[in-house]
C-alpha cells in the first residue's frame, strides 16, 4: 500500500507479511474511501511462474470461469495478470485467495496479491 507525504514526492510503502491481515488493510482502506464492498468491481490479482506454459494452464482455468487473463514475461518470469468482477468482501477475498494460492502452486508458482480500483 502507498502512502504519500503532503508536500513531497517520497513515497513510502508499508509491508505486512500475513496475507490475511494485508487483504483486511485494503479492504479497511477501500472502505474508508467509500467503497461499497457489496457492489461487485473489478479486481486484478497477480500470479508469477517460472515457465510460461504453467501460467497459460491456470489462465485457461481462469478464463473457464469467466477471468479475463494475460500472461506476460517479465524479469525472468512469467507473470499472469487475472482480472475478475466480484464483491470485495472479506469472505469474498479470503476465498479468491485460497483458490488462486493453490492453483498457483500446482503449477509451481505462487500468488502475489491483489488490487481493486476505487
Amino acid at each position: 500500500m502507498w502512502r504519500g507525504f503532503r508536500g513531497s514526492d517520497v513515497r513510502a510503502v508499508e509491508r505486512i507479511d500475513d496475507a490475511s491481515e494485508a487483504d483486511e488493510r485494503v479492504l479497511d482502506h477501500l472502505a474508508k474511501l467509500g467503497c461499497d464492498p457489496s457492489l461487485p468491481r473489478e479486481t486484478c490479482h497477480f500470479l508469477y511462474f517460472g515457465a510460461p506454459t504453467a501460467a497459460e494452464h491456470v489462465a485457461a482455468t481462469l478464463r473457464a470461469d469467466g477471468w479475463a487473463t494475460r500472461v506476460e514475461e517479465s524479469d525472468g518470469a512469467w507473470v499472469l495478470v487475472g482480472r475478475h468482477v466480484a464483491t470485495v468482501s472479506s469472505h469474498v477475498v479470503r476465498q479468491t485467495r485460497s483458490r488462486l494460492e493453490a492453483l498457483a502452486a500446482e503449477y509451481g508458482g505462487f500468488y502475489d496479491g491483489w488490487e481493486a480500483p476505487v
